[in-house]
C-alpha cells in the first residue's frame, strides 16, 4: 500500500520572516502560522503550526511575507526531536512547505498569485517531471 503525507494550512504569519542559511549556504525560513477555530461555546481556539521553507520559497518569503499576512501553505509533515540544554527530549510536528500562496493583495494592490515551485531559467524550460515551468515576472514573482 502506498502512503501519502500532505497537509494544507491557511492562516496568518505570527512573526516577521528571518532568512537563514545552512552551513552549505542553502536558504531556509522558519514560520509560525496561526489558525483559528470558533467552538460551539463561542470560544475561539488558536493553533500554531511550524512551517519550514527551503531554497527559492525561503527567498520569496524573505522578500514578500510579513507578520499578520494570510498564507496558503502545503507540504508534508515531519516529526522533529531534539534535546534541550537540560537534557530534556522534545518533539514537535513541522510542515516542509512545497507550495506557498500569498492570500489577499500584494503590496501594489494587485491580487496575490501563486509562488512558483522553482525558478525558470528560460521560458518554456522543462522541469524534471516533464511539467513546463512558468516564466517569472521580476516585480511580482507570485
Amino acid at each position: 500500500m502506498r502512503c501519502y503525507n500532505k497537509a494544507t494550512v491557511i492562516g496568518h504569519v505570527g512573526h516577521d520572516v528571518t532568512l537563514r542559511r545552512t552551513k552549505t549556504g542553502k536558504p531556509v525560513v522558519n514560520l509560525r502560522i496561526a489558525t483559528s477555530e470558533r467552538r460551539r461555546s463561542g470560544d475561539e481556539i488558536t493553533t500554531w503550526h511550524r512551517v519550514v521553507l527551503w531554497d527559492h520559497l525561503a527567498e520569496l518569503a524573505d522578500k514578500y511575507v510579513r507578520k499578520g499576512q494570510p498564507l496558503y501553505l502545503e507540504g508534508p509533515l515531519y516529526e522533529k526531536e531534539w534535546v534541550d540544554r537540560e537534557g530534556v527530549t522534545h518533539r514537535s510536528v513541522e510542515m516542509s512547505a512545497r507550495e506557498l500562496i500569498l492570500l489577499g493583495r500584494s503590496a501594489n494592490g494587485a491580487p496575490a498569485r501563486r509562488a512558483p515551485r522553482r525558478p525558470a531559467e528560460a521560458p518554456g524550460e522543462q522541469a524534471r517531471d516533464g511539467e513546463e515551468l512558468a516564466e517569472v515576472e521580476e516585480e511580482i514573482p507570485f
